[in-house]
């Protein structure tokens, strides 16, 4: 186990033992003295509710026994015993019946009916349950027989039985009753008398016995009688588990105090191993790590700004001979290409001085046959009209191969392009509205050029030409103009056309190359286009996408006031 981990070991140890054995402790004591304040106070309930109902009754008893003496039943008619029970009746409002009973047991008269209307008829059984003192079995409500001993007729012993009910000695002992206790009364054999009914084997009780052998009880769920025991030990818990956490935190960041430094000193001896040396230890303070910190970084900025330097100087060098690299061979490139047209110009001006000769004399003696037209048949006719429409091709074909051999610009003057790119476009308007292609200008720019106006319309006339054809079946055709670092101008020719393959995009520009489907021209268009920009100074480069369209650029030097062509 590392040094952090035996730190943090000690210190959730140190932390946690007092706070658990002072939690555990002071609940311990807790829990010993609510039981004995709980246990006490339910004492004194039932102790009071024993007191409370020993009372009521005893104040009940003298009060009919005080009436009932007062009483001469035996001179009473019946009529008149039966208002004396009325007056008896009506003393309380918790009598619910009165009657006389004689020796044996045999009621002599009584009121059998609910007279106030506050309680239920009395039982037949009311009279013979008069000896034994208990509630009445069968009544709705707890009964309470209470006899006085009366004198009837001929000296006769009558018993004067007062049936009480307990229904206000009931609520008077509820409402008593502290709150969350609940007080009962019970008689002989656990008989309900007040209150619900028997225990759950899960309550804090005390009970105390009455002089008339019933009990008053006083209990309590333990859960509720414990609920503030139950709050402290959730607080303890609570306190315990938030001193965990306080210790594992403190802990943690005891040990990362540690550890930290150590760590990212040890990183970055590795980053400065691997080369890395901008790699910077950030560590703050004024303790001992921080001071080797401050050392190593010192180390290693030593180290990079001399690295960085050597890089700087390298990826410049780098830079410069990649440029002139670049620029070697675009020229090269262009160099060579130019000295392939410059040759294949001179062999066709060659071939074309060769060519014309023969091809005036057969043009020109076809012209004269077909002149007498009316002596031939129309078959030869025909036949000549044949041959005098591809002389005629082949003598384009050899004026084209002779404008290639020109490498010079004829009558060069101030040039709007956008004259110039408006002027191809309208040359093309009726296959452009026949085509069902959508043109579109952006002239961004209206600059001037020293020019041929009309050989640079012919270029640009047949950069258009080529996009038309690429879109048979309709497209768009985007001509525009802009400048370029105010230096150039750029003329783009966008179609949507099939575009070009790029292993094909550096032979368009060759004489005779073409990549359509059905060659019908002379396949000298592009490379004319390229000879008359490239005698404007300018280039020429496609850009082509294949299922896209192809992108045409001519760049031509933008003509200052003043300037003309050499």
């Amino acid at each position: 186990m590392s040094v952090a981990g035996k730190l943090f070991l000690i210190l959730l140890f140190v932390a946690l033992a007092p706070l658990v054995v002072f939690s555990v402790t002071a609940l311990r004591a807790h829990e010993q003295a609510l039981v004995a304040d709980r246990s006490e106070l339910h004492h004194k309930t039932a102790e009071s509710a024993a007191r409370a109902t020993a009372a009521s009754l005893d104040a009940v008893h003298r009060t009919v026994a005080g009436l009932a003496r007062t009483i001469p039943w035996s001179q009473l008619s019946p009529e008149e015993r039966d208002g004396a029970l009325v007056l008896v009746y009506e003393q309380l409002d918790d009598i619910a019946v009165v009657e006389l009973v004689d020796a044996s047991g045999a009621k002599v008269a009584g009121i059998a009916h609910d007279a106030k209307g506050q309680h239920p008829p009395a039982p037949e059984a009311f009279a013979l349950a008069i000896p034994t003192g208990e509630p009445i079995a069968g009544a709705p409500a707890p009964v309470v027989p209470i006899a006085v001993p009366v004198v009837g007729p001929g000296g006769a012993s009558w018993t004067l039985a007062v049936g009480l009910s307990l229904r206000g000695i009931c609520a008077d002992l509820a409402a008593a009753s502290p709150p969350g206790i609940a007080t009962r009364l019970v008689g002989a054999g656990d008989t309900p008398l007040c209150g619900g009914g028997a225990a759950t084997g899960d309550e804090l009780r005390a009970s105390v016995t009455l002089d008339h052998g019933w009990t008053a009880i006083a209990e309590q769920p333990r859960a509720a009688a414990l609920a503030s025991l139950t709050q402290i030990r959730r607080q303890s818990m609570f306190w315990v588990g938030l001193g965990v956490l306080a210790a594992i935190a403190a802990g943690l960041a005891l040990t990362q105090i540690i550890r930290r430094p150590l760590r990212a000193l040890s990183i970055g001896a590795e980053a400065i191993a691997r080369g890395e040396l901008e790699h910077r230890v950030g560590i703050g303070g004024r303790d001992e790590f921080a001071a080797l910190a401050r050392t190593f970084n010192r180390m290693s900025g030593e180290l990079d700004r001399k690295t960085t330097e050597i890089r700087a100087w390298n990826e410049d060098l780098q830079r410069r001979v990649d440029a002139r690299t670049a620029e070697l061979k675009d020229a090269q490139d262009q160099l060579l290409q130019s000295r392939k047209l410059a040759a294949m110009a001179a062999l066709g001006a060659g071939v074309a001085h060769e060519i014309n000769n023969p091809l005036a004399g057969v043009l020109g003696m076809t012209q004269l046959v077909l002149a007498r037209a009316d002596t031939l048949d129309e078959r030869t006719a025909r036949s000549l009209k044949t041959i005098e429409r591809e002389a005629l091709r082949v003598r384009d074909i050899v004026e084209r191969m002779s404008d290639l051999a020109q490498e010079s610009v004829r009558d060069a003057v101030r040039v709007d392009v956008a004259q110039v790119v408006e002027a191809a476009a309208a040359a093309h308007a009726d296959r452009i509205a026949a085509g069902k292609v959508e043109l579109e200008r952006a002239f961004t720019a209206q600059p001037h050029v020293l020019a041929n106006a009309a050989q640079l319309q012919h270029a640009v006339s047949q950069l258009v030409d080529n996009s038309l054809k690429a879109m048979p079946g309709g497209g768009k055709l985007r001509l525009a103009v802009r400048t370029i670092e105010d230096e150039l101008v750029a003329i783009d020719v966008c179609d949507s056309g099939r575009g070009i393959a790029p292993d094909l995009l550096d032979k368009i520009f060759e004489p005779f190359f073409t990549t359509k489907d059905d060659w019908r021209g002379a396949g000298l268009g592009l490379t004319l286009a390229h000879r008359i920009v490239e005698a404007h100074q300018g280039r020429i480069r496609a850009h082509s996408t294949v299922g896209a369209g192809t992108t045409m650029t001519i760049t031509l030097p933008i003509a200052r006031r003043g300037a003309h062509l050499a």
